[in-house]
């Protein structure tokens, strides 16, 4: 007879599994989970430990959850985490992206948490609502794994991209997720429970206008730069034509000096996605400086440097240009 209990191996919680048969498929999930159609067991690791079987789960087990254990696919075992009274304390704190009106091609956008949250939870707390407050139905993709960053403070929740590529049958048969000149409203929850399973301080809200299809790749030929001058500390701003994803802006631009290295400074990520510049920790030097883009860089309906997201299938697209490229701008500071 299956016996499972709350334990550690190796310093870590896990749950204690007595009497498994060998061999057995064992699966771990949390009662709301094994309720909602389609969403994924916990994932975890199963580590042998004086004759049981201890489940870690990848991102701990959260307070107040009562979990599910299936051997062999029947649930044979019921385990809750008692309930401990914390003061709700995590917040959202921003949606991105924060530009009031997106394509309506948008592709993904972001949830930023004040602190670590608990995994497995954003289908249930995370959703799209029109100007009624009834909910957009399959606007969002179900992931097997939710996209958060490697300290579960950030979630990347994206639209269902089979609704949005143009060919597909579900574009075909059910549309785009979102409707031009239709605003909708990104909803996150109070309910939502953090890393200590403490729900939200309070929910939050980002409205959003809709307006046509974006389906340009991303040229920096056609940005704007406010160059700094030479013997000071004044940022390097760099203007955009359109909003770009606040994800991958925050990793692939950098300023290069050839043959001096990486200009070391403070990066900020401007208005609505608009802007990006550059504070250097040390005066600017007069000469020969580049800005270095990576290839990988999108806007938020996904087009980036290197070709075109949403498509008609098939169809050849000349504004695609080789894997290998890397946009590169160059500037001179006197």
């Amino acid at each position: 007879m299956l016996h499972v209990s709350w334990s550690t191996v190796r310093g870590t919680r896990c749950m204690r599994l007595e009497g498994v048969p060998s061999g057995a498929a064992v699966r771990v999930m949390t009662a709301a989970t094994r309720d909602a159609v389609g969403l994924p067991a916990m994932a975890g690791t199963l580590v042998a430990d004086s004759g049981d079987i201890c489940f870690v789960g990848r991102y701990g087990f959260v307070d107040g959850t009562t979990y599910l254990v299936e051997v062999d696919g029947t649930v044979a075992a019921v385990l809750e985490r008692p309930r401990v009274e914390r003061e709700r304390t995590t917040e959202v704190e921003s949606i991105r992206p924060t530009a009031r009106e997106v394509p309506r091609n948008l592709l993904r956008f972001y949830v930023l948490f004040s602190a670590p949250m608990s995994e497995g939870f954003s289908a249930q707390h995370v959703r799209l609502v029109d100007d009624a407050g009834d909910p957009i139905e399959e606007a969002l993709l179900s992931l097997e794994h939710e996209l958060w960053d490697a300290d579960r403070s950030r979630l990347t929740v994206l639209l269902d991209p089979a609704r949005i590529k143009r060919g597909l049958v579900t574009h075909s048969s059910i549309g785009y997720p979102l409707r031009s000149a239709e605003p909708f409203t990104v909803v996150v929850d109070e309910a939502f429970l953090d890393a200590r399973g403490v729900p939200l301080h309070g929910s939050a809200r980002r409205r959003y206008g809709v307006g046509g299809d974006e389906r340009r790749r991303v040229d920096p030929e056609q940005w704007t730069m406010t160059l700094p001058s030479a013997g000071t500390l004044d940022p390097l701003i760099v203007g955009f034509d359109r909003p770009l994803d606040a994800g991958l802006l925050a990793r692939c631009l950098r300023v290069v000096r050839p043959g001096d290295g990486t200009v070391d400074g403070d990066m900020e990520i401007g208005v609505e996605e608009r802007s990006w510049r550059l504070a250097p920790k040390q005066e600017w030097e007069p000469g020969r400086y580049e800005l270095l883009v990576d290839g990988i860089l999108e806007d938020v309906a996904g087009n980036s440097v290197r070709r075109v997201f949403e498509r008609e299938l098939g169809a050849p697209d000349t504004a695609d240009v080789p894997a290998a490229h890397d946009a590169r701008l160059t500037f001179t500071l006197a």
